[in-house]
């Protein structure tokens, strides 16, 4: 599969999850500009550690041998949402979920939930 193709894939799942992409974007933008409450950077933080050190980030999959990918990006391979992304939507909870629903006989358990204040 082509890089390209690779990315066209996420599109059908972005755009049914569009409000989650969106605040993500928001979130990416006021953080960068100081403008994201501390709690909120401090959770997308804690999310980026924990996704770095998931078997299901791209990059370690890869080096475990168990996963291929021409994207450049780091990004969940069960969600395919960059890891950059998913984790500044608070919204959102780990891409562990896309595979729980499609998998509902033998579900694994989400490193992370839907941020509440």
């Amino acid at each position: 599969m082509s890089k390209i193709s690779e990315y066209l894939k996420l599109i059908p799942e972005g755009l049914k999850n569009i409000d989650k992409v969106a605040e993500a974007v928001i979130n990416q933008v006021k953080s960068s500009y100081g403008g994201l409450p501390e709690d909120e950077v401090e959770e997308i933080t804690r999310r980026r550690l924990i996704c770095a050190a998931c078997p299901f980030m791209s990059k370690n999959a890869v080096e475990a041998g168990i996963y291929t990918t021409k994207r450049e990006d780091e990004h969940c391979i069960h969600c395919g949402c960059p890891i950059s992304t998913r984790t500044a939507s608070l919204l959102s909870e780990c891409g562990i979920a896309s595979y729980n629903r499609k998998h509902p006989e033998s579900p694994m358990e989400l490193k992370w939930t839907v941020y509440k204040k």
